[in-house]
């Protein structure tokens, strides 16, 4: 896999205000008629593409499936497209197949490795060396470039994550930032200004302030899952400025102090009343806008992915992206800077090409783009990006984030880092929330397990 993170050559800025282009003096008529100009020319334009397509050379009835995961939104969206695609090539079935994340990985990687996989599948992009040691499960997709239209993505983002050597394995569903979206009025409410928050000391006091300010308060909302997976990363970045394992020898890039260092953190975040018992936001694991300490503004911010903040996921009109806290001397932010997910052609399609002209629909044609709009984070195509921003489909709160993550993103996404360790500091995280050890001996279990693994791997 290329492992190089280009920095994304885009700017993606907010329009808050669009100019007005109504003429007050044009006519009715003039109206109609520039209207029925503008239809025609949509259905002419249409047609051709339609004409042009792999679809439209064959008479031959296809039938694909697409599997991917998903919000209610991102689920209507995506179904709306495919509609919209079928429409166009009446002799193309796409079967979607759809759900909640809880188990989608489990899933794929059984069908990938029986070859009963959906013909386009989404997959986590830090999920990539699991499915690779599957064996031979993607399409190279630079073999249809001609049908698929890649011109409009960065260049640098697909080499950083679309590239097993030199096969182009997925396109990136999106560009997505670590979000850490804040309640400011909650915390003015205390006393307390979220730009003074700079540091893991300082996150941790304005906890202890907002707790003490309230009991029924905390500052952070966050699952475990979430927190000894995604964040612990992030946390270890800051630290060694490197990813978790150094995949090519196995070898751990980092120490027992760094560890324990990450682990004492965590801890002082349950021992601190930073964030809400353990046991009290279990039930809203991978799910934490359905906590109702968080519908009822009684949760300061929340740590998650952009593409994961959807329509209602808020409703605090007081929102801000607050920069991710540091260790004092971090050798990188943390912040996330990756793809939402990545999404491929099996090799098992027997109708690659077909597969193709609905990615080059899916991506690149302007319905599609008004259809789809933010559900799976900001666009990653330019012209998906220009359409969103003129329509004013983006959220600028999520817009700040993936501009910090842009800017400052850490280099070291941990992609790479395979899922039974990820495994292990999970496993770990749980145990300290719920203070079932100490620091010191989940340290010591945790650097023993780890080496065990690595020693497999090897």
């Amino acid at each position: 896999m290329k492992r190089k993170l280009a920095a994304l050559g885009l700017s993606v800025v907010m329009v808050f205000t669009l100019a007005a282009c109504s003429q007050d003096q044009v006519s009715t008529a003039t109206q109609e008629e520039s209207l029925k100009e503008t239809t025609a020319a949509q259905t002419a334009e249409e047609t051709q593409a339609a004409e042009t397509s792999a679809a439209a050379q064959t008479d031959e009835d296809v039938t694909l499936r697409f599997m991917w995961w998903g919000s209610d939104v991102r689920h209507q969206a995506t179904l709306d497209v495919i509609a919209q695609y079928e429409a166009l090539h009446p002799n193309v079935r796409i079967e979607a197949e759809y759900g909640g994340y809880d188990g989608y990985f489990e899933k794929l990687t059984t069908q990938l490795s029986g070859g009963t996989a959906a013909d386009i599948f989404q997959y986590n992009a830090n999920t990539v060396s699991d499915l690779l040691a599957i064996g031979d499960v993607f399409t190279d997709l630079s073999d249809y470039t001609d049908i698929l239209d890649i011109s409009g993505f960065d260049e640098g983002f697909l080499e950083s994550f679309s590239y097993d050597g030199d096969t182009m394995i997925a396109l990136p569903s999106g560009i997505n930032g670590g979000i850490w979206l804040t309640n400011t009025a909650l915390l003015d409410e205390a006393g307390i200004s979220m730009e003074d928050i700079k540091t893991w000391d300082d996150f941790i006091a304005a906890g202890i302030q907002l707790h003490e300010y309230n009991n029924d308060y905390y500052l952070f909302n966050i699952d475990i899952d979430t927190l000894g997976k995604e964040l612990f990363g992030s946390f270890m970045a800051q630290l060694t400025g490197e990813d978790l394992i150094d995949t090519e020898n196995y070898e751990l890039n980092f120490t027992r102090d760094d560890l324990e260092k990450v682990f004492t953190l965590i801890d002082s975040f349950y021992k601190n009343n930073v964030v809400e018992p353990a046991a009290d936001s279990a039930p809203y694991a991978l799910q934490i806008n359905t906590n109702p300490k968080w519908i009822n503004h009684e949760l300061a911010m929340a740590y998650g992915a952009t593409s994961n903040v959807y329509t209602g996921y808020y409703d605090f009109t007081e929102a801000a992206a607050m920069d991710m806290p540091m260790f004092e001397g971090a050798k990188e932010s943390g912040i996330l800077y990756m793809p939402p997910q990545m999404i491929a052609i099996s090799s098992s399609c027997e109708h690659p090409e077909i597969a193709a002209d609905f990615l080059n629909y899916f991506y690149n044609d302007e319905n599609a783009i008004n259809t789809l709009k933010d559900c799976r984070s900001i666009q990653p195509t330019e012209k998906g990006r220009e359409i969103c921003e003129a329509n004013g489909y983006l959220d600028p709160v999520l817009v700040s984030a993936v501009n910090k993550a842009v800017e400052t993103g850490t280099n070291h996404q941990n992609i790479y880092t395979p899922a039974e360790i990820v495994t292990i500091f999970q496993d770990a995280t749980e145990k300290l929330a719920y203070g079932q050890a100490d620091v010191e001996s989940i340290t010591d279990e945790t650097m023993t397990l780890l080496e065990e693994a690595l020693e497999r791997f090897r």
